[in-house]
């Protein structure tokens, strides 16, 4: 894993780099549709790496960077003056190289190698390589890489460069003896038969500054450190962004998240709904194109079932994954209804349009979502050898237990699915209401508010003044503290004489850290503040408790947990919330520490400071 992770993205192209944007080591890589087109992408001047003096990122696409020969000293011999660019069809690197004391000539040279990885085999996945055949050719304005995958796809790394330059295998190097040099190299990452296609960085630039904009006119912060954290947010939900048939969808994190997720992209577009409705309306249209209609054990495709993941790397499409789509998650599909019903209130037409989609995944929430038909909507752990073990965001293996510390089995119902059930059979009454049929109208509420008792009645805990994390597959409750009960406010399933009491706990020493609350409380067996969702701080699932309590109009509560999370993003060099960061308490005068594989940015985290800019004005 690399130290330090840059990253520059457009579209479905991305750099992933270390700390100086070089391509040089780990998963750092040039990467199209979960696939490495290069692997390696290093400059050297004179034989030595140049010396970093500034790097500037002006946009998400677009870095600026000003460095020296290596040992600059006291006096600069050469200066490199750089503009990288990765638009929608090209990564564009221009150099402006400028001789300030000698005579003497200087070479240049530019490392390059291409793998043609897959996405899940650079992330340590067990999957064996055959070894690929690279094929280079080297063309009259550069070098190209070329491999033919398994399935056929053909895939072409195509480097173009000016001026000329000389290729020994490894590298393309120009020898200057001028004051001043420019050179211009594009790199096209190409499938199939797809031709270079020049980018639009200037588009790309006025884009970003009319999306800002329109946050700025619906949303305005008094403090400039936090109209910074917004500015950020909106610069990073606009790169996240991948163009699909339905309109540009956002990514779940970079770097290995720039695909199709359906939780994450659903609770993105319910936090942002009402500064960008476009983006909230293209995830539920995409979602419901890509909506099970068949039964299938290997992708556990269900009829109604909304998708977790899709992939389009070599490995899933010669079925080596089962990601094509995959549908492991117990939550997409209620999350679903509700985001189309929070829709439909502004897009009336949306309803009518969605229809058989939000029925039929309706028709799953109380069939295939509920495998033991106790009204419940469950995931069983042991179903799936070797797949997602819990499915549900805590979806790492050892986040849900019982509180003698033994993982769940059997059919587990966690808190939050069974408010986002609640909050879908209220949006499903409210949609049927909105198309003139009230009587179906009626019986959605009444099963939501069954739904509300029952969950009341098997979830509470009262020793806590909470709730227990969720009910074990022998229906005995899950009595461990755990942040989800205050996320699971947002829905409303939780009865209003209770939200008080479920906000208290949630901040208290044991949950709340100071920069957000604690996935698992600090008495509990596997507390670990280092761990990944035992003790550490997510902000998008605070974020959602903040919801929650505003919600129930537990303002200053609301407010204290938004404060948290906007100064976690000020504390920040680049204003940004990390995906999630360590659970030990906030001390003053110091950031929170982070989580070292932590994706950044993330699709959830640059959606937060839209959702709670309103409790800070």
């Amino acid at each position: 894993m690399l130290p330090t992770r840059t990253v520059l993205k457009e579209n479905d192209l991305y750099l992933v780099g270390d700390a100086h944007y070089a391509v040089a080591e780990g998963e750092s890589g040039l990467y199209r549709r979960d696939t490495r087109f290069l692997s390696r992408y290093q400059w050297q001047l004179d034989g030595q790496t140049p010396q970093t003096l500034m790097q500037h990122e002006r946009f998400p696409f677009w870095l600026h960077t000003q460095s020296a020969n290596a040992n600059v000293g006291y006096t600069m011999r050469v200066g490199l003056g750089r503009d990288l660019l990765v638009t929608a069809t090209e990564m564009r690197d221009t150099l402006t190289v400028t001789r300030y004391a000698g005579t003497e000539p200087h070479t240049l040279t530019l490392e390059l190698a291409a793998d043609f990885a897959d996405m899940f085999e650079v992330r340590g996945w067990p999957y064996p390589s055959a070894g690929r055949e690279i094929r280079t050719e080297v063309t009259g304005n550069g070098v190209t890489f070329a491999y033919t995958a398994q399935d056929g796809l053909e895939h072409r790394a195509v480097v173009q460069v000016s001026p000329a330059a000389s290729w020994d295998g490894q590298r393309l190097s120009w020898t200057m003896d001028g004051e001043e040099t420019e050179i211009v190299v594009s790199v096209f990452p190409l499938l199939a038969d797809e031709q270079p296609t020049p980018g639009k960085p200037d588009g790309l630039a006025a884009e970003y500054g009319a999306v800002q904009a329109g946050i700025g006119h619906d949303l305005q912060l008094a403090d400039p450190r936090d109209a910074r954290v917004l500015a950020q947010s909106a610069k990073d939900l606009r790169s996240l962004s991948f163009q699909t048939e339905q309109g540009a969808f956002p990514a779940a994190g970079l770097p290995w998240f720039v695909a199709p997720f359906g939780r994450d992209s659903m609770i993105i577009a319910l936090m942002v709904k009402d500064h960008l409705p476009e983006l909230a309306l293209t995830v539920a249209r995409y979602l419901a194109a890509h909506q099970g209609v068949n039964d299938n054990t290997v992708t556990l495709e269900q009829p109604g079932k909304i998708l977790h993941e899709l992939r389009v790397g070599e490995l899933t499409r010669t079925g080596r994954t089962p990601h094509r789509p995959y549908y492991a998650t117990a939550d997409a599909t209620p999350l679903f209804v509700w985001l189309v019903g929070e829709l439909s209130a502004a897009h009336p037409d949306l309803a009518r349009e969605l229809r058989p989609n939000w029925e039929a995944a309706l028709k799953w929430c109380l069939t295939d979502g509920d495998p033991d038909q106790d009204g419940f909507i469950e995931y069983t752990p042991d179903s799936e050898p070797g797949g997602i073990t819990n499915a549900v965001w805590k979806d790492s293996g050892d986040s849900t237990f019982t509180g003698g510390d033994v993982d769940v089995s059997g059919h587990v119902a966690v808190v939050e699915v069974q408010g986002y059930a609640y909050a879908a059979y209220l949006a499903a009454a409210r949609m049927y209401r909105l198309l003139g049929e009230d009587a179906l109208g009626s019986e959605w509420e009444a099963r939501a508010l069954n739904l509300r008792e029952r969950f009341q009645a098997a979830f509470w805990w009262p020793e806590r003044g909470y709730y227990v994390h969720g009910l074990n597959g022998d229906k005995q409750p899950l009595r461990v503290l755990v942040s989800n009960p205050a996320h699971t406010l947002w829905t409303g399933i939780i009865p209003s004489e209770f939200a008080a009491q479920v906000a208290k706990t949630a901040l208290s020493e044991e949950l709340w850290s100071g920069w957000g609350i604690r996935t698992l409380g600090t008495g509990e067996i596997r507390y670990n503040p280092v761990s990944y969702h035992n003790g550490s701080v997510w902000p998008h699932d605070t974020a959602a408790a903040a919801l929650g309590m505003h919600r129930y109009g537990l303002n200053a509560e609301a407010t204290q947990v938004a404060r948290a999370l906007f100064d976690a993003a000020r504390a920040a060099p680049d204003a940004r919330l990390s995906e999630l960061f360590a659970g030990f308490v906030r001390q003053d005068g110091t950031p929170p520490v982070p989580y070292p594989a932590a994706c950044h940015p993330q699709g959830w985290d640059a959606a937060i400071p839209l959702a709670l800019g309103h409790l800070l004005t």
